[in-house]
């Protein structure tokens, strides 16, 4: 049974709406080095936590389809990262830390 840790950067780190994609990424592709960068930069900005984030290698564009990455902080504390995407032709798509 998958233990869920309660921590304190859970709610702080409900990130808004960004925009990765658009009608010009015609591979239909999240720019995956572009995520983990807004990841980051949450992390830093909201929480104040150093992290090092890790996204599938590829993922294709499908509204409504949710992937996770892994951050992992500098004193090496882990965090499950949901993603689900919006339209990509507007290139929206929502990340919140649920572990």
């Amino acid at each position: 049974m998958r233990r869920t840790t309660a921590i304190a950067v859970t709610v702080p780190l409900l990130a808004a709406p960004i925009a990765l994609a658009g009608p010009a990424n015609a591979a239909g592709t999240v720019k995956i080095p572009k995520l983990e960068r807004k990841i980051t930069n949450g992390f830093k900005n909201q929480a104040q936590i150093r992290v090092t984030v890790k996204c599938p290698n590829k993922v294709t564009w499908a509204k409504g389809k949710i992937f996770f990455c892994k951050a992992t902080s500098t004193a090496g504390t882990k965090y499950r990262v949901r993603v689900r995407l919006g339209s990509e032709a507007s290139g929206n798509l929502v990340w919140k830390v649920v572990t």
